[in-house]
């Protein structure tokens, strides 16, 4: 039998599919994060106090009753 017929079965390597898994979600996670930071710049405020962030959709907006004319 010549070397190049020979069959081998190669089972699924369990720690080489849960390290692939791992990077490729550690990947995504480092992307989003990413994403989120640069998204966020313009909500970032510098205070005397330190740091904040203002991000407009969640703001408590005061209900003032508006004067009457």
């Amino acid at each position: 039998m010549r070397r190049s017929e020979v069959r081998i079965y190669r089972s699924r390597r369990p720690l080489k599919t849960a390290l692939t898994v791992f990077f490729v979600l550690a990947a995504i996670l480092l992307i989003l994060a990413v994403a989120v930071f640069f998204g966020f710049r313009r909500y970032i405020v510098y205070t005397s106090e330190g740091v904040k962030l203002e991000i407009p959709w969640l703001q408590e907006t005061s209900q003032t009753p508006e004067a009457e004319e």
